[in-house]
């Protein structure tokens, strides 16, 4: 890699944040090598049987710089000794810095985070050394991990002799570099719970921070706010200027104290938000499993107990059984007890497919070109729109709602890129009865009627897209878009839904998933809150099995065993999936087993809770 110094992304926080955070790093390009090495991934670094105070974990060292060291034994030195920083206050780390790089270097600005299964190469030419590693993705100033699109990334240490003639970097990139074992062990990842705009929900976004600490960290990182990503379709309801009392949070007899100052004692704040309050902490705390002694959580505003959380329903919540097609009629559940939710007759004389369940009762389905809708003791299925010629015939003939304007150019227009489907894509019905499907490579979203509300997504706008999923509090989505052209460049990206009343008005930033990007089949569903699947692509030739669990923030994906399959659902809530064969077979994972629970039930898929 040639060419002048470039900074990887840094994420912006949604507010200012005045405290120590996690990394980002500047990758540098590197001249012609010589004397290349490996750099090592054994010695130097130890650990001690001394606890951290009010940590479970051992504490890491590693040794200074040695007298005589060359100049790409410092580089190795030094790496070695950023894993062990967050032990030692990067005190070791320092040492093998310049007095003038170590006054400027931050380390916790950034962390590139590299295989570590692959041997990174450090490359020495006179005074520099530039170290390649198969870098997975970044941890951002406030915990965001963001995966890389290219893990070929190298970064450059210039080096100068002190005064007694030891070698020392004298220019390095900010942030640090660690491999994806060094970040387990010297970060934690928990998530965060903010809310649903209308306060109803909890809505989680993970997050990796330092382990010394971490319930304090976490609790800071909670009345920071949202991420950039995030903070368009979600809320808190923790006041801006709130922050943790000096005790931080004291964890007696497996209840987690935490003291907020800045809120005026209970009266600063109504009960309803007090106790909404209350829920975002206690689920941040006990949500993270790092946190084993935590058991509840007493919130106090100076000094004055808050009082009970509210009664949120949980993340996990599961959703029911999934609906599907089984001879022309809708039904919900793969067992000999499933119930007939819609007959065939109802559903007419077209052949019907994808059907979505809403918590109303009403039924959606798809036929050719068109939505139907099937209402609780409705006696035959309407038509609510259509695409094509029929599509803009039912745009000029239907009033807009406020809120719901019609949306001729559409999120995610194709702009002549080719569609990704001839009609519509498999609807989903989110918790406000906003059915949203997609058309012509653009996200749709509709009302009971056919009404369109207008998508705002700029990131869509030159892309198709051809699959999407809705995380199961409605907040989050997860698509899966084509760039135009014979080779168009897949991208799985998850934003959050821009809502005006419950009503959708656009999509926020998106998080890349590039870990998701290479799958067998189009398909991108949320296996639970804080991760999606896919059918992993196929090697030489080869259908694959199994199903890939990619995380929303975070670089360890995770194959799961299963049968060789052509479609996969998953409940969104407690990672239940299941799976449709070449067969047509239906395959459900119950204990260590998976088993066959159904033929002849088509387009399964579960409803949101």
């Amino acid at each position: 890699m040639t060419g002048p110094a470039s900074a990887l992304p840094e994420r912006r926080p949604a507010r200012d944040v005045p405290r120590r955070a996690v990394l980002a790093a500047l990758l540098l390009g590197g001249g012609s090598l010589a004397a290349c090495t490996a750099l090592p991934t054994s010695g130097g670094v130890a650990e001690s049987d001394v606890l951290g105070a009010g940590d479970e974990q051992l504490v890491q060292t590693a040794a200074g710089p040695a007298d005589g060291a060359t100049p790409d034994e410092i580089v190795t030195g030094f790496l070695r000794a950023c894993a062990a920083g967050l032990f030692d206050d990067f005190a070791t780390a320092r040492a093998f810095l310049t007095d003038a790089a170590s006054a400027s270097w931050q380390p916790t600005a950034a962390v590139g985070v590299y295989e570590g299964s692959t041997t990174p190469v450090v490359a020495l030419v006179e005074h520099e050394v530039t170290v390649t590693v198969d870098l997975i993705g970044v941890v951002d100033p406030v915990g965001v991990f963001t995966g890389a699109a290219d893990p070929d990334h190298s970064y450059r240490y210039a080096l100068t002799t002190n005064a007694s003639g030891q070698w020392r970097i004298a220019e390095l990139p900010d942030g640090m570099l660690l491999s994806d074992g060094d970040l387990m062990a010297g970060f934690g990842s928990a998530p965060l719970f903010f809310l649903t705009p209308d306060h109803t929900r909890l809505v989680p976004e993970l997050r990796w921070l330092p382990r010394h600490e971490l319930s304090r960290r976490l609790v800071e990182a909670l009345l920071e706010g949202p991420s950039t990503w995030m903070a368009a379709g979600v809320s808190t309801a923790i006041p801006a200027g709130v922050t943790i009392g000096d005790d931080g949070v004291v964890v007696e007899g497996g209840i987690a104290s935490v003291d907020l100052i800045g809120l005026g004692g209970p009266g600063g704040l109504d009960e309803a938000q007090a106790r909404l309050l209350v829920a975002q902490i206690r689920a941040t705390l006990l949500g993270a499993s790092d946190l084993t002694q935590v058991r509840d959580v007493a919130v106090r505003a100076d000094g004055d107990e808050l009082g009970a959380p509210a009664a949120l329903p949980a993340v996990d919540t599961p959703p029911g059984q999934v609906v599907g097609m089984w001879a022309g009629a809708v039904v919900q559940g793969t067992s000999s007890t499933r119930t007939t939710l819609v007959a065939a007759q109802t559903m007419g004389a077209d052949v019907a497919s994808h059907p979505t369940l809403a918590q109303d009762g009403t039924v959606y389905a798809l036929t050719r070109s068109s939505l139907l809708r099937v209402s609780p003791g409705q006696g035959a299925a309407d038509v609510i729109m259509s695409v094509g010629e029929a599509d803009s015939r039912a745009d000029s003939d239907t009033e807009a709602e406020p809120g719901a304007a019609p949306d001729p150019d559409g999120a995610g227009e194709a702009d002549g890129a080719e569609a990704a489907t001839q009609g519509l894509l498999p609807p989903i019905v989110d918790r406000h009865q906003w059915v949203w499907t997609g058309a012509e490579g653009r996200i749709i979203a509709v009302d009971g009627r056919g009404r369109r509300a207008s998508i705002d997504a700029p990131w869509l706008s030159s892309r198709t897209v051809v699959a999407f999923d809705l995380a199961a509090e409605s907040a989050r989505i997860v698509v899966r878009h084509r760039g135009s052209g014979e080779h168009g460049d897949d991208r799985v990206s998850v934003a959050v839904i821009v809502r005006n009343d419950g009503t959708p008005t656009g999509l926020g930033d998106p998080l890349e998933l590039p870990a998701a990007a290479a799958a067998r089949t189009d398909a991108v569903v949320w296996y639970d809150p804080l991760s999606v699947a896919v059918l992993p692509a196929s090697e030489d030739g080869q259908v694959a099995s199994g199903v890939l669990r990619v995380p929303v923030g975070g670089p360890l994906t995770a194959a799961i065993t299963s049968p060789a399959a052509v479609a996969v659902t998953a409940d969104r809530a407690t990672g239940a999936v299941q799976l449709t064969d070449a067969e047509g077979r239906i395959w459900q994972h119950t204990g260590a087993a998976w088993r066959v629970s159904a033929t002849g039930i088509t387009d399964i898929a579960y409803p949101l809770p």
